[in-house]
């Protein structure tokens, strides 16, 4: 994935962010870009490393190391380095400290790119894309998952 690709999967995230009401929004969400996956891609635990973060807020969206996404991750769900669906506790339903999760990697052997996004709880989804390089930005392709 090239630059323009991880700017195009960022910027889509920072739109999608934006379309949520303010009072279903979080107010920080960690943005993790994946290494290539395999198809099919209908989860969001990608089992490839995590290459680069990014935290997005009100302020914008920060460039962050990605081993800070990784502990994070990891304090979280206790499991010691390794983790399957995130916890309820990273999305505090009690109303206090939301943060919500988004992640994108390619698909190995294709154009597409697979984005998702949990914005607390249950709600989410799961879609591939292509990069358009005249728009410079994603085209969706095709819903994974929703809940």
């Amino acid at each position: 994935m090239n630059e323009l690709h991880r700017q195009a999967c960022v910027g889509e995230l920072l739109q999608v962010w934006k379309q949520i009401p303010e009072e279903h929004r979080p107010p920080s969400v960690w943005i993790a870009e994946h290494g290539p996956v395999a198809l099919p891609d209908s989860e969001y635990n990608y089992p490839s490393p995590v290459l680069n973060a990014w935290l997005l807020n009100d302020h914008g969206v920060t460039r962050r190391d990605p081993q800070e996404y990784v502990r994070f991750m990891t304090v979280q769900s206790g499991r010691h380095w390794a983790w399957g669906a995130p916890p309820r506790s990273i999305f505090s339903n009690t109303g206090r400290h939301p943060i919500g999760l988004a992640g994108f990697a390619p698909v190995a052997g294709t154009d597409l790119i697979t984005l998702h996004v949990i914005w607390g709880g249950l709600w989410g989804q799961g879609s591939h894309y292509r990069y358009d390089a005249q728009a410079g930005a994603l085209a969706w392709v095709a819903d994974l998952w929703l809940s």
